[in-house]
């Protein structure tokens, strides 16, 4: 049976939890309970779905405040945390790093320092949590978070970038470092967007998995915003044609109940979903 999981603000851990659609949300006179019930469930929430998006399996998201585990392991790169804020300096046009999880907590930063604007990180989530991005996300150049676990950018989030690409499908490195961006993979995962995304102009904003929803804001002016939905996805942001969906999924969706703004650009929505006859 579906279990349907809204999120709520934990005020006793300062974070937001997922739980079930019967919970309440507490006040400020409930942060010492909330805080117990957060230890005894050892700082941890099963999702096992949101609204109407589907599954997100039994994976559980971390509370971690920052990215964790990273590694870099193509191009050339440093990671470097100091309190509240990680800065990714990346040294080469393209480079690819691992990480346990890629978290960041409301009132913390990420920020990618790259050579240029059409400079490329992939970020890769090796862990079993979900992507849960309240804090600030900033870039000069092109990000790309790929957890297939899910991507969650909840309404305190803050990302600005040259361009960025978050997917729950995976792309092999040797794909990227050669800049052919096809992605696949069974994830029936969603990426859902209940922040502020913005990229300069003439950027790019592509969210790819089996099931997207945005209902917050995504800002590309006179670049594109892209929202592609199915099991295996190509991406060309050079090429006329600049995502194609060449394999459905089962119950692809792409739900859209906020602002999306590419004034003088392109906004281009495709799902291709997969149909059992039995």
């Amino acid at each position: 049976m579906n279990h349907i999981y809204r999120v709520i603000w934990n005020a006793g851990l300062g974070v937001y939890q997922a739980v079930a659609e019967t919970g309440k949300a507490q006040g400020k006179g409930n942060a010492g309970k909330v805080a117990r019930s957060a230890r005894r469930a050892a700082l941890v929430a099963t999702l096992a779905g949101l609204g109407s998006l589907g599954s997100w399996g039994s994976t559980a998201w971390a509370q971690s405040v920052l990215p964790t585990g990273g590694a870099v392991v193509a191009g050339s790169g440093t990671i470097a945390q100091a309190g509240k804020v990680m800065t990714v300096t990346q040294t080469t046009a393209k480079m690819a790093a691992d990480w346990q999880s890629f978290n960041i907590g409301a009132g913390n930063t990420v920020n990618f320092v790259q050579p240029s604007s059409t400079a490329v990180a992939l970020n890769r989530v090796l862990g079993s949590d979900v992507s849960v991005i309240q804090g600030a996300l900033n870039a000069n150049g092109q990000v790309f978070l790929v957890n297939p676990n899910g991507v969650l950018f909840t309404p305190t989030a803050q990302v600005n970038v040259g361009s960025i690409v978050a997917s729950t499908l995976g792309i092999s490195t040797a794909d990227f470092m050669a800049g052919r961006y096809k992605f696949a993979g069974d994830s029936s995962n969603a990426i859902i967007n209940q922040g502020n995304i913005t990229t300069l102009n003439g950027g790019s904003i592509a969210l790819i998995a089996a099931k997207i929803t945005n209902t917050g804001t995504l800002t590309a002016n006179a670049g594109n915003v892209l929202l592609g939905a199915g099991s295996q996805v190509t991406l060309d942001l050079g090429g006329p044609v600049k995502l194609q969906v060449t394999q459905g999924a089962l119950d692809a969706l792409i739900e859209n109940g906020g602002a999306i703004k590419a004034d003088v650009g392109l906004v281009y929505l495709t799902a291709s979903v997969v149909l059992h006859i039995y």
